[in-house]
């Protein structure tokens, strides 16, 4: 984002209070008229899932897209002899500023009258911008106990709109898998319905701006009935989606001191 301002001190704390609600760094730059604001990426910041301890990025790149936002994180667990066992911790990424600015139209629209964390976590799925779901697992799994747990939810969609084929050529990437603790799946779906995945163990930069997509699915319809099955209604980490809800919360505040900061800027 650049806002150009002359030598306010209001103008510029504005513009910083627009960068921070995005989970940016604010870089001042000194033009023919003034300043010109630019939010930056910031590695410095992390998100925490209490109930594993594994920390997600609060704002980072990855392969596609400009730089994301985290909206929170929860943890998937699995029941084994009446005792809840910790699988994976999850995080939720989309990218920012398109993200931001389409919460705002939502919004003004009066999409979140209700305030729900259905119809934010709706607003996520929906929107027209990359999103990406990020799956650490703290314990080690077959790739056919991952694909398992959800195949019963993208089932009955995806038979519905005849793309079983595409189903199972997703279900055959995790077979013969062995996913380690620490590995990480990121499942990312770009804003033309394109699934990208990758499944490896994190590398320890946790940097995954330069890798390549493991597979690509070209599928509007497994893209959603996806994202879904842990934004939809029935989620399997309903901890996550609460998490997610408040995030685009406060993405939605950053877009409303965007504007006000524009505002002030065009007077």
């Amino acid at each position: 984002m650049h806002t150009q301002f002359g030598s306010s001190n209001r103008w510029w704390q504005q513009s910083r209070n627009a960068c921070k609600h995005l989970g940016l760094t604010t870089l001042a730059i000194a033009t023919g008229t003034g300043l010109a604001v630019q939010c930056m990426a910031s590695d410095s910041q992390t998100i925490t899932e209490k109930a594993t301890g594994v920390n997600f990025p609060q704002v980072t790149k990855f392969w596609q897209g400009e730089a994301y936002r985290c909206m929170g994180a929860g943890v998937r667990t699995k029941k084994v002899a009446f005792v809840n066992v910790k699988v994976y911790a999850v995080a939720l990424f989309v990218e920012a500023e398109p993200a931001a600015h389409e919460l705002g139209i939502r919004h003004r629209g009066g999409f979140f009258q209700d305030n729900s964390d259905d119809d934010y976590n709706l607003a996520l799925t929906d929107g027209a911008f990359n999103k990406l779901i990020q799956v650490q697992l703290v314990r080690k799994i077959e790739g056919e106990q991952f694909f398992g747990a959800i195949e019963e939810a993208l089932t009955p969609r995806l038979s519905v709109t005849g793309e079983i084929g595409t189903l199972n050529k997703f279900k055959q990437f995790f077979e013969g898998k062995s996913l380690e603790k620490g590995s990480d799946i990121l499942l990312l779906w770009k804003k033309e319905g394109v699934l990208e995945v990758v499944a490896k163990p994190q590398p320890s930069s946790g940097d995954y701006s330069q890798v390549q997509a493991d597979l690509t699915i070209d599928s509007p319809g497994l893209c959603r009935a996806l994202f879904e099955v842990y934004t939809g209604s029935n989620t399997v980490v309903p901890e996550a989606k609460k998490a997610w809800a408040e995030g685009a919360r406060q993405l939605l505040d950053s877009e409303e001191v965007r504007r006000s900061t524009r505002r002030a800027g065009g007077g």
